[in-house]
């Protein structure tokens, strides 16, 4: 997840608790420092439950163990709850219990939104990974159909032409239109080379804004160009990194 997300997400929760505990306390700036006590316990809890215990032992079926490490936070984050209580009695109420209204005497209401917090996050963390979850799964299903299919279908001279992918030896861009390269002989479409890269399974890689090669037709290649056949193409800087990992993979 960007980290940007959950920044924003603990931001809010932090107004939003600020505005809330200032109607017990009677006092935004007392709140404001209370709950700038309070944040630490409660993202901390949040990060063990949600990124620990939930994907490494409930979603893996170990609920024994789930249980037990939940019992533990449990206990953990209520006793780091009334340290936080202790130190805004003496930092902010100056030993003087009146001053902290309803907070100081009401633990249950604290722990009642520490944990509908971690809730909440834990809501909005899981049905981002099913998202992201979902993208994964249709991006293989994308690349296993693409695996399956043996032959691209262009239209060349107002027909369909069916072309095998393992005779394709590299793709070149001419603005509008591209010209395919076989082993036997070149054909061209009126095409973008971009809408190649979605139809073309992995053994095709882009290298160059203007090229598409296909892997196993290279004889060589260096750090600025492959060569096919009797073809030398030039790696784009955009694409270096890309190709690299591609043939060291």
């Amino acid at each position: 997840m960007n980290l940007k997300r959950p920044f924003v997400f603990w931001i809010v929760i932090w107004i939003l608790l600020t505005i809330f505990l200032s109607t017990s306390l009677g006092s935004l700036m007392i709140s404001f420092f209370f709950v700038t006590f309070l944040m630490p316990v409660i993202v901390s809890t949040s990060l063990f439950f949600n990124r620990y215990l939930l994907p490494r032992y409930l979603m893996k079926g170990d609920k024994l163990k789930f249980g037990l490490y939940l019992f533990y936070m449990l206990v953990v984050s209520i006793y780091l709850e009334l340290l936080v209580m202790i130190l805004a009695f003496v930092i902010l109420a100056d030993y003087q219990v009146e001053n902290l209204g309803k907070i100081a005497g009401d633990i249950y209401l604290l722990t009642v939104i520490l944990y509908l917090i971690v809730l909440i996050e834990g809501l909005i963390l899981s049905v981002y990974n099913l998202r992201e979850s979902a993208k994964r799964i249709s991006l293989v299903e994308q690349e296993l159909l693409r695996e399956k299919e043996q032959e691209l279908m262009i239209r060349v001279d107002r027909q369909n032409v069916l072309i095998r992918l393992d005779e394709i030896q590299f793709i070149e861009s001419l603005s509008d239109y591209v010209r395919i390269y076989t082993d036997s002989e070149a054909f061209v479409t009126k095409e973008k080379i971009s809408s190649f890269e979605d139809r073309l399974p992995s053994s095709f890689i882009r290298i160059h804004r203007s090229f598409i090669v296909n892997r196993p037709k290279i004889n060589s290649f260096n750090k600025e160009q492959v060569r096919i056949a009797e073809t030398t193409i030039p790696i784009g800087r955009k694409y270096k990194k890309t190709v690299e990992q591609a043939f060291t993979a």
